[in-house]
């Protein structure tokens, strides 16, 4: 639910913005409002005073006040509404980090070694905090995941099975109910797709059928001992799983 801020700020929060005198303002302005937003301070929700509201305030000019929100609002914290008085603070996400990390990956040229390494520490991890951590309603989840996979293997979708094998181990990372992990999940699922992609375009059709018949089987055997609470079973069903992953790109 929106909650409006009246035009001037009440303290003790309005006594934490203060003129910004520096060159740089709309970094200074930025990183208050910030502040306010990580302390909890201003909550998901919460509308940001007027833009001439905060020109008075902080004694700067429309274009800085401008830039600090676009700032805020590249940085995922706040949403602009065209029209209305006062941007709305978000609920932080992942997507700013994602996507910062994700051009430091693609532009490090990460080899397949590399990320299989890193998922076999990663995802067997995960693979067991899973077993360990799973409710009925998260096996409902997978076991639909791996019902939708099979009937893409069946048609010969290879693409959309692709999708839907990144789509799997992320739902798997989050069962697993650690926050760091299924975002570096989703960053290596990320990471994998071009390559994946690029594994079934030099593959012929037969080639594909039997590589992704391979990892809808892998992917039940984990699914299996998560199902069963075994915690080990669906680290060494990742394990195995991570390895072929690794040989089918490298071939």
């Amino acid at each position: 639910m929106e909650q409006n801020f009246p035009e001037t700020l009440a303290a003790p929060t309005a006594e934490k913005l203060h003129p910004a005198a520096t060159q740089r303002a709309s970094e200074v302005i930025f990183e208050q409002i910030q502040s306010l937003i990580l302390s909890g301070e201003l909550k998901p929700g919460d509308r940001l005073p007027s833009e001439r509201s905060l020109m008075e305030r902080l004694q700067r000019s429309r274009p800085t006040i401008r830039e600090a929100l676009r700032m805020l609002e590249h940085a995922g914290l706040i949403r602009t509404i065209p029209g209305a008085n006062g941007a709305i603070v978000c609920e932080p996400g992942t997507d700013g980090v994602e996507k910062s990390l994700m051009v430091m990956l693609q532009t490090s040229r990460v080899t397949v070694a590399e990320l299989t390494e890193y998922r076999m520490a990663n995802e067997t991890a995960i693979a067991r905090w899973a077993a360990a951590r799973r409710t009925e309603a998260d096996l409902e989840r997978l076991e639909a995941l791996l019902d939708v996979s099979e009937k893409l293997l069946r048609s010969g979708n290879f693409g959309a099975f692709i999708e839907q094998d990144a789509a799997f181990h992320r739902e798997l990372a989050r069962t697993g109910q650690n926050t760091v992990a299924a975002i570096m999940a989703e960053l290596m699922s990320r990471l994998a797709d071009p390559k994946m992609r690029a594994a079934i375009e030099r593959q012929s059709s037969a080639e594909n059928r039997k590589m992704c018949a391979r990892i809808l089987k892998m992917h039940r055997n984990i699914l299996r001992a998560v199902c069963a609470g075994d915690a080990l079973a669906a680290e060494e069903a990742m394990a195995s799983h991570i390895t072929a992953f690794g040989c089918d790109l490298e071939d």
